[in-house]
């Protein structure tokens, strides 16, 4: 990742993620356009090339609390494909439909049996 402003607290369990996801083998170049974002300002910026890359990295980031944001305008996403918000800005509530929050859904527990069967 390149950074373009000072980094906030714990970026370095980012930059690290971001640097294992680069390593992991790809199949397709998708060039997509990472950006981190700390009170409203790009601060960091880099690009994953495949599926398998993107997804490690999304993940990884996730678990450390930032917010992922698919959706919006140029103005919006800096110009990126995809943004990732610092675990501090908007704590509260959110309505919006780019920050994907769904929950893994079990349809089935592990070890259940239909009673029917």
């Amino acid at each position: 990742m390149d950074l373009l402003r000072e980094a906030p607290n714990g970026y370095d369990g980012i930059a690290k993620a971001f640097a294992m996801a680069r390593l992991l083998p790809t199949t397709h170049r998708l060039n997509v356009q990472i950006g981190l974002v700390c009170d409203g300002v790009l601060f960091a910026r880099g690009r994953l090339d495949g599926h398998r890359q993107v997804s490690f990295f999304s993940e990884h980031i996730r678990e450390l609390g930032w917010r992922e944001h698919l959706l919006g305008g140029d103005d919006d996403m800096f110009g990126c494909d995809m943004l990732f918000s610092h675990p501090a800005e908007g704590a509260g509530p959110d309505d919006d439909p780019s920050f994907i929050r769904k929950p893994a859904v079990q349809l089935w527990p592990a070890g259940a049996r239909h009673a029917d069967r």
